[in-house]
């Protein structure tokens, strides 16, 4: 299961590629997603050791290919409990 930050970055690079025709820079995903730069490279690396996307760490986003444009369904959990004050989620 991807975290929610890598989850995102999916989504923006898959919609940047398909509907605008470029892959999104560092600014763009800063801006679109709300995360610092750190936790950007760290997304990007989650979704390269996932084989989501190819990308080398340390070069810009810029060069990164979509290889899986979505989550797989196998690694969402299937059933979700809600705690009593809605805050605890056990999967």
């Amino acid at each position: 299961m991807l975290s929610d930050t890598a989850r995102k970055l999916l989504m923006i690079m898959r919609h940047c590629s398909v509907h605008h025709g470029y892959m999104p820079t560092l600014e763009v995903f800063e801006r679109k997603s709300g995360r610092t730069s750190e936790k950007i490279r760290a997304g990007l690396q989650e979704l390269t050791e996932n084989n989501y996307i190819l990308w080398e760490f340390g070069k810009s986003p810029e060069s990164a290919v979509v290889v899986e444009g979505w989550e797989r369904t196998e690694d969402r959990p299937t059933s979700v409990s809600w705690g009593l004050d809605g805050g605890h989620i056990d999967y």
